[in-house]
């Protein structure tokens, strides 16, 4: 079945640049020192804090500090996913995850959501969930929940999720997940600690990274 997977997927491994086909100038290159930093949940930003009710007891969350670093947790996400569901990435602790950070105007993006789905199907019975973080739509404008619609229309997701992203979540623009170009994966294990980060998309890579995070 993987095998057969595999074959359909594009294994190409392409990255992405802004519509207007110059540099994105907020994404910098990222050197050793900036994964040194390790971000205190009391003076992040109000999106990225751990509201303690937003996790329902009983729950094993009780770290003070996360990063985008592999290795630490990453910070908590809060948005709408494209059923219109309330969205929490700390309230999925215990499952693996895939996150997704994609733009609606990014061709690689677009081809890793024709296959999201299926990626989804055929690691359903790990508990594993993929999810695309959409942070701008086609035009480079944050996304609405039409732009989540259409998206999941488009790819035939069902239960592989996409939430509204945006700028802020970046650390270009002041948040804490760190991207240089697009897509880029995070790979999310079971105690929310995140182990891998795959820039640029491969279906092979994507494929590979799941299945050394479920060994994890």
């Amino acid at each position: 079945m993987l095998r057969t997977i595999l074959l359909v997927l594009c294994a190409s491994f392409i990255a992405c640049t802004p519509p207007s086909g110059e540099e994105d100038k907020e994404f910098k290159d990222i050197g050793p020192e900036d994964h040194e930093e390790v971000v205190d949940l009391f003076t992040l930003p109000t999106s990225h804090q751990i509201d303690p009710w937003d996790v329902l007891p009983p729950s094993p969350i009780d770290w003070k500090t996360c990063a985008c670093v592999e290795g630490d947790h990453p910070c908590n996400i809060f948005a709408q996913d494209h059923r219109g569901e309330d969205f929490s990435l700390y309230a999925l602790y215990g499952r693996p995850i895939v996150l997704d950070f994609s733009a609606g105007w990014c061709g690689p993006c677009r081809n890793a959501a024709a296959h999201a789905q299926e990626v989804q199907d055929l690691y359903r019975d790990t508990g594993l969930l993929y999810i695309t973080v959409l942070v701008e739509d086609e035009n480079g404008e944050v996304p609405d929940k039409d732009d989540l619609d259409i998206w999941a229309a488009t790819y035939g997701l069902t239960d592989s999720l996409v939430i509204a992203g945006n700028r802020s979540m970046l650390e270009s623009g002041g948040g804490t997940w760190a991207l240089s170009g697009w897509p880029t994966f995070y790979y999310i294990d079971r105690e929310m600690v995140l182990r891998d980060i795959d820039r640029g998309y491969s279906a092979e890579e994507v494929i590979y990274s799941i299945e050394w995070l479920l060994t994890q």
